[in-house]
């Protein structure tokens, strides 16, 4: 029986190891590190290895010329972004999405994101990944639309969603001096593309700069890592016209159709019918949205890898049962 135990052991640590880290290619990335401010197309919104890339605004199934929704507004990047080296100055930038109006329709504002997935290899899926912040007045759910000919969107099919918990660092207050704030931030993915970000309280993500200078580090309350997997075989593999969304959504347990109501804030979970800390679209009072490291990736399917632990599981489990029979002849 000891021998059968370091095998079972070393298999079961593969299983999770194939669970948790698999390799990825990146297809597209956006990281807002471009030297002008308001611009997020093509090189100056950050790099892509296939194509370029396009970030532009949705709206009600239309799409309008950049920057909107991107704001003017430049700030500092995730932490987790090394930046971009431009002429000799480190850019490490974010940009900001406009959330909806309290007039506008539920899941019918947001940013586009477009880039070829050509290249990709069999038993490879499409993931999406980003880091995300949002002012604690600021819409608390989004959801995710695909598209495979980059003009018609629809909710993403069902597929595998992350969870993740993070302590964040921030600042209070809309000038300066800003007023240091912390906590632990969440932003869950449902398996239909709903993400459900809370931020820390009073989360302003006012420190922010219209100048094209670096800019300082202001920790913005960034969660990293964000992540959803397609499901294969719905025509986004290999596909160069691919493009998904993200759009402001209303509170899933809302029934009706008035935008005043629907969105709700991401820290308190009301709706703008409270004054103080509900539902606000403004960059100043908490009503922000930032993205940064927008990366589309060609990943091996979640089944797939879990199957190729399970057969790592097996194999050693048979290599086991063999040597115990041997020991015991």
């Amino acid at each position: 029986m000891r021998k059968i135990v370091p095998a079972l052991l070393i298999a079961a640590s593969l299983v999770a190891a194939g669970t948790s880290a698999s390799a990825q290619t990146i297809l597209g990335q956006w990281d807002g590190n471009g030297i002008t401010a308001g611009t997020y197309s093509g090189t100056s919104a950050g790099t892509n290895s296939s194509g370029t890339a396009l970030a532009q605004r949705y709206s009600s199934g239309s799409f309008f010329s950049l920057p909107a929704p991107f704001s003017s507004v430049v700030t500092q990047g995730t932490p987790a972004d090394p930046g971009t080296d431009i002429s000799g100055t480190i850019y490490n930038r974010s940009f900001t999405v406009n959330p909806p109006q309290t007039t506008d329709a539920n899941e019918s504002q947001g940013a586009v994101f477009n880039v070829s997935t050509a290249g990709m290899n069999p038993g490879e899926a499409v993931q999406l990944s980003w880091s995300m912040t949002v002012g604690f007045r600021s819409s608390r759910y989004w959801q995710l639309l695909a598209s495979t000919d980059g003009t018609n969107f629809s909710p993403v099919p069902v597929g595998v969603g992350s969870s993740v918990t993070q302590a964040v660092n921030g600042f209070g207050n809309t000038s300066s001096p800003y007023t240091p704030i912390s906590g632990t931030a969440t932003a869950t993915v449902s398996s239909t593309g709903l993400v459900d970000i809370q931020t820390i309280n009073q989360n302003y993500l006012a420190a922010a700069s219209t100048s094209t200078a670096p800019i300082a580090p202001f920790d913005l309350g960034f969660i990293d890592d964000i992540t959803f997997t397609l499901p294969t075989g719905q025509g986004f593999e290999n596909n160069p016209n691919f493009a998904f969304a993200i759009v402001g959504a209303f509170d899933p347990n809302y029934v009706g159709t008035d935008g005043a109501e629907g969105y709700i804030s991401s820290f308190a979970g009301t709706n703008s019918l409270d004054g103080t800390n509900g539902y606000v679209r403004s960059t100043f009072s908490g009503g922000s949205m930032k993205m940064d490291l927008v990366t589309v990736s060609a990943v091996p399917e979640p089944g797939s890898v879990a199957l190729l632990g399970l057969a790592a599981l097996g194999g050693l489990g048979f290599m086991g049962r063999r040597r115990l029979l041997k020991a015991t002849r």
